[in-house]
């Protein structure tokens, strides 16, 4: 049994051996097929394709980037720092302007005061 098995699977793989070997044997082409397919080949323009950036236009990109990112920080810093100005100036305005109304208010207690003085000096002698 095992030898009538072993005689059926050697007669299988010889007929498969002798077809593969008939299929890859080589041929010559058919008439007309490199004319055809040079054809095809000449029809079939590949679409042109989008190139990718290449790794420095990258880095050209990333360096623009934090350039970008560094002029307007610097920019808003400096808008920051001229609002501040803006603040304290007007602050040291409003200081001003208090103080100078505080002194204008003693002035006038001090004239109000030496000019009652006066008057009780000038009413005592008399």
């Amino acid at each position: 049994m095992a030898n009538s098995f072993d005689t059926r699977f050697n007669r299988l793989a010889d007929d498969f051996e002798r077809d593969l070997h008939d299929q890859l044997r080589a041929r010559s082409a058919p008439a007309g097929f490199s004319d055809r397919v040079m054809v095809r080949v000449a029809e079939r323009r590949p679409a042109p394709r989008k190139s990718r950036p290449s790794w420095f236009l990258w880095r050209m990109a990333a360096v623009a980037a934090v350039l970008a990112v560094t002029v307007l920080g610097g920019l808003e810093h400096n808008r920051q720092q001229r609002i501040a100005g803006e603040r304290a100036r007007a602050q040291v305005f409003l200081a001003l302007h208090i103080t100078g109304t505080t002194l204008r208010e003693v002035q006038q207690k001090v004239s109000d005061t030496g000019a009652a003085q006066q008057d009780n000096i000038i009413n005592q002698t008399h």
